[in-house]
């Protein structure tokens, strides 16, 4: 009978001791050398990982890049359902910014899962975060974007908070297939521009200022972003530089520089009661030299000499 050389011994011995580190069953990594990770793992793995990272590198790798599982946490491929992580977990770990790139620099490029198009002008603003539109649609819940056996993704779920409901009666938000929201108050209550639209303002153009701001009569439902502000002798002065007397332009008054600043431009959009416009009237690119109290100087082909009334 030939004998087992010692040392093949240890072999074995060291190897079932590596499938073992791997295989146990503990609260922290659900894992069978038979069948891997048990099926609802997609859904339970971040709480896991954030609490013991180290679990998850006796497998996948100190860089989670594959490991003696030769399964990397950032392949491409699709695992159970979801394509893995774009960015790597092991060097930043928290919410999105796991998979997706972050703000303020990201998610980047136009395809699937980091569509770029607008995501970094909302995450810039106070207040604003992921699932300020993905509502209840994080990882692993069934609202989260997923992959099929051949990494294809479908979409995410756009769901916004009640509390950016545009001040209609009964209506709720929408989005649709184009990419465009309805009814919420931070553009007016109006169908957007499609997501991946680039927002342009020109000096003279009204038609993209009119499409989130619509003018309030003096009666009826106002949006919270409705202009009506302004009476002189019983005349609504918004209406009146609009109208056909006037004919004005939104820039005529309203710097480009500052509403193409989208901190400044979309202030207090978070408690739907939005942020005084004065910061925006008058200066460069306007026909108003300065603005104070309520009252236009030094414009540029407006009022006659000495007429200067305040606008209340």
């Amino acid at each position: 009978m030939s004998q087992i050389r010692p040392s093949l011994l240890l072999v074995a011995v060291a190897s079932m001791f590596c499938l073992a580190g791997c295989g146990d069953k503990n609260d922290k990594v659900v894992f069978s050398p038979e069948s891997g990770h048990s099926s609802d793992w997609m859904t339970t793995h971040k709480t896991s990982a954030k609490a013991d990272l180290a679990s998850c590198k006796e497998c996948h790798g100190g860089a989670l890049d594959g490991g003696v599982s030769r399964v990397s946490c950032t392949s491409q491929s699709a695992v159970a359902g979801f394509r893995c992580h774009v960015t790597s977990p092991a060097l930043s770990m928290t919410g999105c910014v796991s998979c997706h790139g972050g703000p303020t620099n990201g998610p980047f490029g136009d395809v699937k899962p980091n569509r770029k198009s607008a995501h970094s002008k909302h995450t810039a603003l106070p207040g604003v975060d992921c699932d300020t539109c993905h509502l209840n649609a994080g990882t692993g819940t069934v609202s989260h974007a997923r992959a099929d056996g051949s990494g294809n993704l479908s979409n995410g779920t756009v769901a916004i908070a009640a509390k950016y409901n545009a001040n209609k009666a009964s209506v709720p938000f929408g989005y649709n297939a184009d990419g465009k929201c309805s009814n919420v108050s931070c553009h007016g209550g109006t169908l957007t521009r499609a997501w991946t639209d680039t927002l342009v303002v020109t000096s003279g153009q009204n038609t993209i200022c009119l499409a989130c701001h619509e003018q309030r009569s003096s009666s009826g439902i106002q949006q919270y972003n409705s202009y009506y502000s302004g009476d002189y002798s019983g005349t609504n002065l918004h209406e009146y530089h609009l109208g056909v007397a006037v004919n004005a332009n939104c820039t005529d008054c309203h710097k480009i520089g500052t509403l193409t600043n989208y901190q400044q431009h979309y202030g207090g959009i978070t408690a739907n009661v939005f942020t005084s416009p004065l910061q925006t009237i008058g200066g460069s690119s306007t026909k108003i030299g300065s603005y104070t109290s309520g009252t236009c100087l030094n414009t540029v082909g407006c009022h006659s000499a000495g007429f200067d009334p305040v606008w209340q």
